[in-house]
């Protein structure tokens, strides 16, 4: 059983529904501000953003990228943020 702060996966798991949340969404805010953010490094290119983040193709990394922001990452390092 996996303890974090000393509390148990079910314990964890009902703290995070009590909040409306679960991993798999804490896990996609957290993939999402880590694109923005490195996208803002124009010495990352988007191949090694997609592979840090987890992403095995780019084009994968490039849809994910356009349902968290309206945007994709060519256009965001264009045109800047939101």
């Amino acid at each position: 059983m996996l303890a974090i702060y000393g509390m148990s996966e079910r314990t964890l798991a009902r703290k995070l529904s009590d909040e409306e949340l679960n991993f798999t969404q804490i896990l996609q805010q957290l993939r999402r501000d880590l694109a923005v953010r490195y996208l803002d490094d124009p010495k990352l290119h988007v191949s090694k953003i997609a592979w840090l983040l987890g992403f095995r193709e780019v084009s994968t990394f490039t849809h994910a990228y356009k349902r968290w922001t309206g945007k994709t990452p060519r256009q965001m390092r264009t045109h800047g943020a939101y």
